[in-house]
């Protein structure tokens, strides 16, 4: 492999660490409209919790699911660990945990919610830009509590 063919690999897979870390922070700020311009046009999300699963296709689903998901969340908090990467030309593959936290009222109590993930996405780079063409998202458990005051 020649040089710039590994500095290309180096590049792409930074960039790839990045649009995952950067969509979290979107995320954290409860940026809906954001969250989703990181998704390809026709993206897909699939959320799996448990018996559970939401699917949202396309960046105006997505939005709006992530709205719905988060708006009721006073602080949103994603920690990302570990993120594998294989690049092929313009399409790449990706794992990577997640750690999210999540804090919120119910009954007028306020809770915690943790959440021990992973994403497994499929990556397309359009016009010199990685987006999201596909993710699973996949709680593998959680924890939930009452935060006293």
């Amino acid at each position: 492999m020649s040089i710039e063919d590994r500095l290309l690999a180096i590049e792409n897979k930074l960039a790839l660490r990045e649009l995952v870390d950067n969509f979290s922070l979107v995320s954290d700020r409860k940026d809906n409209i954001d969250q989703a311009s990181y998704f390809t046009e026709n993206g897909i999300l699939i959320s799996i919790m448990g018996d559970s699963t939401l699917t949202f296709s396309g960046r105006k689903e997505i939005s709006d699911g992530f709205a719905a998901i988060l708006q009721p969340l006073e602080t949103v908090y994603h920690h990302n660990g570990q993120h594998l990467t294989t690049v092929d030309g313009n399409h790449a593959t990706g794992y990577c945990y997640c750690l999210a936290t999540l804090i919120g009222k119910e009954n007028g109590k306020t809770y915690v919610r943790t959440i021990h993930g992973n994403y497994k996405d499929e990556y397309l780079n359009e016009d010199g830009s990685w987006l999201i063409a596909k993710r699973m998202a996949t709680v593998a458990w959680e924890e939930k509590k009452e935060v006293q005051n």
